[in-house]
């Protein structure tokens, strides 16, 4: 009974969103359904519930300005013409609109995740999904599925509170986490192309498909059994990046298709961006100091807010932008902060008083089916968390200790754990407003894009001077559906949730 009361804030938060309530109304919902819980089943100290909620404050400011550098600097390269000029060469430079579809799902999403985290992949993967003519909410689905290596984000703190809580080396959590992130790459890329390029284009695609999961799935177990964990995913996007571009570069060769506009300056405030948060992280390293404010000052949320001031001048603006785009960020960034922080203050609520453990507890009883339920536990803190770090600190260490009361080995577990939370953070409802929010806001393509066939589009499709200015349609500038988005996101993960939950029974 204590547990289908332990469940009853993530079904009511359930049940809102499927009735489209607005994500922070939810949010309220199912943290005032967890205090009349914390009040009457699971008695929990005040001073323990206030002590909870300040150790979270650091990560809800770093977090509050991370996702105000992301979506400042999302609209200073779109106001700066930038976002454009990378959406045009990315399309001319893959040939395809599937190949560069698989290029930002493989390879630009999880670099840019892996080196910022909290869902940084879709700011800078949305605005280009846009470029190449996806609609908004084709735009925001796909975006949100590119997030397929957050176990690796922000140099994979997640995956080391997973391997601390769950008593297993670090490394070797690494290892099975990329093994397990197969079915990830598969499904998640399976159904970013359905939805970019439609069930026709995905089918054919199916080969380039193959290798740009295989390459990123190669790179990842290479990269976490030889270097080690954090630079993980920052080199198995790199890796992806320039398998997929070599083979458009060899088709060029083949077919004499040519392509040449300077973009150099355009990556200027990525290029800025990683390298002051490899400067931060050595200098944290050297210094010792692992959590605190200082740690939000040179970790991700202050290089970030750092780039967006010196991007006008690193883009060369001719004319100010950045007042106007302050404004703009300053109105679409308080919806989304206010909804991730009211979805974070649920799940630390959870964790503290217990209810998140009762779950847990509850599905262990189930014996060796449990096995098929470990994914979806850690789904669940990933879903209410939007954060592999959370959801590993709701629930790690009770999916290890159920893996040896089990007789299964604990590292698997915990593996599956770290993938599966880290997937379902992505489809989280705060990453879901982000990515509607930058799609609703982002400009399509300034001029037609290439063709959805995988084979290379005839240069005068390609080249800006002899094409003509595509006018947007009615679908181009439509509202994102949001439930939509949700639901679809949903149920790729659930796919993925489903065939982990297979994956662990076989190894049994």
């Amino acid at each position: 009974m204590n547990a289908l009361l332990a469940a009853l804030p993530i079904l009511v938060t359930l049940g809102l969103v499927a009735a489209k309530v607005r994500a922070p109304y939810a949010a309220l919902a199912a943290i005032g359904t967890a205090a009349a819980l914390t009040t009457t089943t699971f008695h929990t100290p005040v001073a323990d519930l206030g002590d909870a909620q300040l150790r979270m404050l650091p990560v809800l400011v770093e977090l509050a300005a991370i996702l105000f550098g992301g979506i400042l600097l999302s609209e200073l390269m779109t106001r700066t013409g930038a976002q454009a000029a990378l959406g045009d060469r990315l399309g001319g430079a893959c040939g395809s609109r599937s190949r560069a579809v698989l290029l930002i799902v493989f390879g630009v999403t999880p670099f840019a995740e892996s080196l910022t985290g909290f869902g940084i992949g879709v700011v800078v993967a949305v605005p280009l999904l846009r470029q190449l003519g996806l609609t908004p909410t084709k735009a925001a689905i796909t975006g949100l599925l590119g997030l397929v290596t957050v176990p690796w984000g922000s140099l994979a703190p997640g995956s080391l509170v997973s391997a601390e809580l769950g008593r297993v080396d670090f490394q070797q959590l690494g290892v099975v986490s990329a093994l397990l992130s197969a079915p990830v790459f598969l499904i998640c890329g399976a159904a970013a192309l359905t939805v970019a390029v439609g069930p026709r284009h995905a089918l054919r695609a199916i080969g380039e498909l193959l290798l740009a999961a295989g390459t990123l799935w190669l790179a990842l177990w290479a990269v976490n059994t030889y270097v080690g964990v954090p630079l993980a995913g920052v080199l198995g996007g790199l890796a992806t990046l320039a398998v997929l571009l070599l083979v458009s570069r060899l088709e060029v060769r083949a077919t004499g298709i040519v392509h040449r506009e300077p973009v150099g300056r355009t990556l200027a405030p990525y290029a800025f961006l990683v390298t002051g948060l490899l400067i931060g992280r050595a200098a944290l390293a050297a210094t010792g100091i692992e959590q605190g404010w200082w740690t939000v000052v040179a970790g991700p949320a202050g290089w970030l807010l750092l780039t967006t001031a010196l991007t006008p001048r690193l883009l060369g603006a001719r004319v100010p932008v950045l007042p106007d785009a302050l404004r703009t960020t300053a109105a679409r960034w308080w919806q989304v902060t206010l909804t991730t922080a009211l979805f974070l203050i649920l799940g630390t609520l959870l964790t503290v008083t217990g209810m998140s453990r009762e779950m847990a507890e509850a599905c262990a009883a189930l014996g060796p089916a449990y096995l098929m339920i470990a994914p979806w536990i850690g789904a669940v803190g990933g879903f209410l968390t939007g954060s592999n770090t959370g959801a590993n600190a709701m629930f790690a260490a009770g999916q290890s200790a159920t893996a040896h009361a089990l007789g299964y080995p604990a590292l698997h577990v915990v593996g599956i754990q770290n993938v599966s939370a880290a997937l379902a953070s992505g489809g989280s409802i705060a990453r879901v407003v982000l990515a509607a929010e930058l799609a609703s806001n982002s400009p399509g393509p300034r001029r037609l894009p290439p063709e959805n066939e995988p084979k290379p589009t005839p240069r005068h499709h390609l080249d800006p001077t002899t094409t003509t200015t595509t006018t947007l349609t009615t679908t181009d500038t439509a509202p994102v559906d949001t439930a939509r988005v949700l639901w679809t996101v949903l149920t790729a993960h659930a796919a993925v949730f489903l065939a982990l939950g297979a994956v662990a029974l076989i190894r049994r």
